[in-house]
């Protein structure tokens, strides 16, 4: 007992002899938890600049560009000819062009249907797909609008008139996120890899840092006795100073006002099975790789990716099947998974057994790794100490 509390001693001494781990483990997640916070905190876009050209100038064409003005997603700014469009494309980066034909109110008094062109800016996916949607919502309303005026001018009484227009209704609604908010949606999801960045990170530099230090051998495992004790000496101190990440990201969820309407036993295993996973991830290549400059280097590689190939913005489903694969092997793809059930579905325990499970079998096969790579080394250093 005396040595574990001696080696936990000597392990936070390292910790805090090392600037760097320091600020990645200690200063990452609160810096890049309140950056991405503050970006995505409106949740939803508005006030998107579209380019209404107005070739019509009549009391028709200024209804519509009015309609288009109250709605919150969008803001017109409208000219009246085509001279130097591109100029002003480039300029103000518009989410949508609408062009109002010559003789628009003309033509649809006298039933010729007129044609409104819509050119959406597909560069940014995200703001052409919110303006296209809201110019549709105003579109279809001046459109449903003008047939009912139409029809009740012609003597069909007003509730006849919006029946013969709509042969049926239509309702949607939301569930799961029913306000759309790209808060609510991505910033957990981001936290979860800045977790799995700072653990993966920190235990990469554990054993790496003994062998390159030659410490190993002479200082650290005359203590510890066997490769277990080695393996949890050097990981729980991490775990115990994660409770604190974690008590500061809880804290965060209250600052941007994001829902936290979970449940409490269903969140501990998720984040428990994923800081394990991933610990004993760091540890596997700090063991394998016992250099810290070539550990971190390799863990990139394998981190940077890892959104991306999670599913979470793109589904799995519409992934090649070798990427699918790969992207299983890595912790931060269940736990994304089951975060988006304890999140947004409100999953219990049983609803995220799949993931715990599959991110505990992934533990269990590092962890396996690395007790057989530490075993090696000892027993060749044991060799060579004989001869």
């Amino acid at each position: 007992m005396k040595n574990w509390i001696s080696l936990l001693k000597r392990e936070f001494r390292l910790f805090s002899s090392n600037s760097v781990i320091m600020a990645i483990f200690l200063g990452a997640p609160l810096a890049y938890g309140l950056l991405f916070g503050a970006v995505y905190k409106k949740g939803k876009v508005d006030n998107l600049p579209i380019l209404v050209i107005d070739l019509d100038n009549t009391p028709m064409s200024h209804n519509l560009i009015d309609m288009l003005d109250d709605n919150e997603v969008v803001t017109p700014n409208v000219v009246y000819n085509q001279n130097n469009i591109r100029h002003l494309i480039i300029e103000t980066e518009y989410s949508s062009i609408i062009t109002i034909p010559e003789h628009f109110e003309a033509d649809i008094i006298q039933k010729r249907h007129p044609e409104v062109q819509v050119e959406v800016n597909t560069a940014n996916i995200l703001t052409a797909n919110y303006a296209s949607k809201a110019i549709q919502i105003v579109l279809g309303s001046l459109n449903a609008g003008i047939e009912i005026e139409g029809l009740k001018k012609q003597g069909v009484p007003a509730i006849t008139a919006s029946s013969q227009y709509e042969s049926f209704n239509v309702s949607y609604v939301k569930f799961f996120n029913a306000s759309a908010n790209y808060m609510e949606f991505l910033w957990p999801g981001m936290i979860g890899v800045i977790v799995q960045q700072v653990f993966m990170l920190a235990l990469a530099l554990s054993f790496a840092r003994e062998f390159e230090e030659c410490t190993f051998f002479t200082e650290f495992m005359p203590k510890a006795k066997n490769v277990v004790n080695a393996m949890f000496l050097k990981t729980i101190p991490f775990w115990l100073m994660g409770i604190v990440i974690l008590a500061l990201i809880r804290g965060m969820f209250t600052l941007f006002r994001i829902p936290f309407d979970i449940n409490p036993v269903a969140a501990v295993a998720l984040i428990t099975a994923l800081v394990v996973s991933v610990s004993f991830l760091g540890v596997l290549f700090s063991v394998a790789i016992p250099s810290q400059l070539k550990a971190t280097e390799v863990l990139m590689v394998i981190a940077t990716p890892s959104f991306v190939v999670s599913g979470f913005t793109w589904p799995l489903s519409q992934m090649p099947g070798y990427v699918v694969a790969f992207a299983k092997t890595i912790p931060l793809t269940h736990f994304l998974e089951g975060l988006r059930k304890l999140m947004l579905y409100h999953a219990n325990l049983t609803d995220l057994m799949p993931q715990i499970k599959a991110m505990m079998i992934l533990a269990a096969v590092f962890a396996g790794l690395s007790f057989i790579l530490l075993e090696i080394k000892i027993r060749r250093q044991n060799k060579r100490v004989a001869l």
